[in-house]
C-alpha cells in the first residue's frame, strides 16, 4: 500500500503556504513538483524559482495540521505553527477534524488484525482486501479446493481449510466495520459540537 506524506508549497519571501496537497494512501502515485505546477491553479500562476516546497513524511504533525495554521520559515525551511487559539470559525475547524478522523480511521482499517478463532495475525491494507476477495471468489467457483496456504504476521505462511479462511474474511469484515462505525460515531459528535473546545476534545 502507497503512503504519501504531504508537500507544503511556499512563498519563499514571506513563508505563506500557497498549497498543502495532503497525505495520500492506497492506490495513489507520487507526483512531480512539475506536474503539480500543472494541477495546482495556485502554484500554475507563480514563477517557480519563487516557491518553495517540503516534502513531509506520511502521518508527520498530523495532529497539529488538523487544528493549527501555520507558515514555512523560508530561512530554516521547518514550519512555524500558530498555537493561538484558531480564529477560523467553527465549521472549517470540524471539517478539519473529520478530514483528520477519516484518516485515521483509514490507517486504523489498513493495519492488521488478529483473529479470534485462528489466534493469527493478518494484514489488512487495500492490496491484503483485495486479496481475500479473490480467494473467496475462488473457493465460490471451486468447491474442491479444501484449503489455502496465506501468509500471517506472526506466525509466517499457514494453512487454512475453506472453512477457517471464510471465518477469518467474516472477522476481517467485523474489524473494517468496527472502525468504520467508530468514524461515524465520531463524525456526527464533532457535527453535533457547538464549540472548538467541544471539537478539540473528541480523539480518535
Amino acid at each position: 500500500m502507497m503512503k504519501i506524506g504531504r508537500k507544503i508549497y511556499y512563498d519563499k519571501v514571506t513563508g505563506n503556504v500557497l498549497v498543502d496537497t495532503g497525505e495520500r494512501v492506497g492506490a495513489v502515485v507520487k507526483t512531480t513538483i512539475e506536474q503539480d505546477f500543472e494541477v495546482y491553479v495556485a502554484l500554475s500562476e507563480r514563477v517557480p524559482e519563487t516557491v518553495g516546497c517540503l516534502q513531509l513524511e506520511y502521518g508527520q504533525d498530523s495532529d497539529k495540521f488538523a487544528q493549527f495554521r501555520y507558515r514555512v520559515d523560508p530561512d530554516k525551511l521547518t514550519i512555524i505553527w500558530d498555537l493561538t487559539p484558531p480564529t477560523a470559525p467553527l465549521e472549517e475547524v470540524k471539517k478539519a477534524k473529520i478530514d483528520f478522523l477519516n484518516n485515521e480511521c483509514f490507517k486504523a482499517i489498513y493495519a492488521s488484525f488478529t483473529s479470534a478463532s485462528t489466534g493469527h495475525t493478518f494484514r489488512f491494507n487495500e492490496e491484503d482486501q483485495a486479496n481475500f476477495n479473490q480467494q473467496c471468489t475462488l473457493f465460490l467457483l471451486k468447491p474442491d479446493l479444501a484449503d489455502v496456504q496465506w501468509k500471517t504476521e506472526d506466525a509466517g505462511i499457514v494453512t487454512l481449510t475453506r472453512e477457517q479462511f471464510i471465518e477469518v474474511v467474516f472477522e476481517a469484515g467485523q474489524h473494517k466495520q468496527q472502525q468504520i462505525g467508530k468514524y461515524w460515531t465520531l463524525k456526527a459528535q464533532i457535527e453535533a459540537a457547538t464549540t472548538k473546545e467541544e471539537v478539540d476534545s473528541i480523539t480518535w
